[in-house]
């Protein structure tokens, strides 16, 4: 056989150049994949091992609760106590919503806010309600007009006393902001403002002045008593029992009766 016989039939049974190569390259691909699983598990065993540390109340322990806001009548030692049996986690894993609410049951408290500050204080916000009237069945009305439940010896002295149906305070205080502002400049304060079930209203000014609105048109017969007061009412005001809105044009005058003298006899 000659020598280009040789090289020629050597050619047909050779292996082509670089297809070696492409039948070993996916063992070498998977050999890479499981390098990078293996690594990937070990990343995230650590990082789950480093989170359960993190986790782990001796590790990141709360050493500090810190009460912060402008306190007239919450006692500070009530919030704390309030406070402490939801601070007894760790820094990253104690329940802030359930510590909140746990100090907003406390009375007076009307907002919290709690949030963490590094590495181990938790800094508890609180607001206290604004009473701006006592209500009559108990309790008190805070500027939002909403019914709070405080003892009638918590509240301060000289706030207005609003009565009325369940449910009606925000009505209520919305009517005592608006007459008020209209009788201030009379010199008048409405020391109790009441609606009845059957929406009908009555008023007592200071000095004891009862004032009779009923039901319908309260806006209407309280601007007639406005306009009367000055000229009719005003310089007799001491005498005043009580004024009768409830008619269609004009209203009626209880006058109180007078006191006698020392000594003088009594008539009738």
């Amino acid at each position: 056989m000659s020598a280009a016989a040789r090289r020629r039939r050597g050619a047909r049974g050779a292996v082509p150049r670089g297809a070696r190569t492409r039948r070993t390259l996916p063992w070498r691909r998977i050999g890479a994949w499981g390098a990078a699983a293996l690594a990937l598990g070990a990343l995230a065993a650590g990082g789950a091992a480093a989170l359960a540390w993190l986790r782990d109340p001796a590790t990141l322990p709360v050493r500090h609760v810190r009460i912060e806001g402008e306190l007239r009548h919450v006692d500070r030692a009530a919030l704390e106590r309030a406070a402490s049996p939801h601070a007894r986690g760790g820094f990253l894993t104690v329940d802030l919503e359930a510590l909140a609410r746990a100090v907003a049951a406390t009375p007076w408290v009307d907002r919290v806010s709690v949030r963490r500050r590094w590495p181990d204080t938790l800094v508890v916000q609180v607001r206290e309600h604004r009473v701006v009237a006592a209500w009559a069945g108990g309790g008190a009305v805070n500027a939002r007009g909403e019914h709070v439940d405080l003892p009638a010896r918590a509240l301060p002295a000289g706030l207005p006393v609003l009565a009325g149906p369940e449910g009606r305070t925000a009505e209520l205080l919305a009517a005592w902001r608006g007459w008020q502002a209209r009788l201030e400049p009379l010199g008048l304060r409405i020391e109790r403002l009441e609606m009845s079930a059957r929406e009908a209203w009555r008023l007592r000014l200071t000095g004891g002045i009862e004032v009779v609105l009923g039901r319908g048109e309260p806006e209407a017969r309280l601007a007639r008593l406005v306009r009367a007061w000055p000229a009719a009412l005003a310089a007799r005001a001491a005498r005043i029992s009580r004024v009768d809105l409830r008619y269609t044009n004009g209203f009626a005058v209880r006058w109180r009766a007078p006191e006698r003298a020392e000594g003088a006899p009594a008539r009738g």
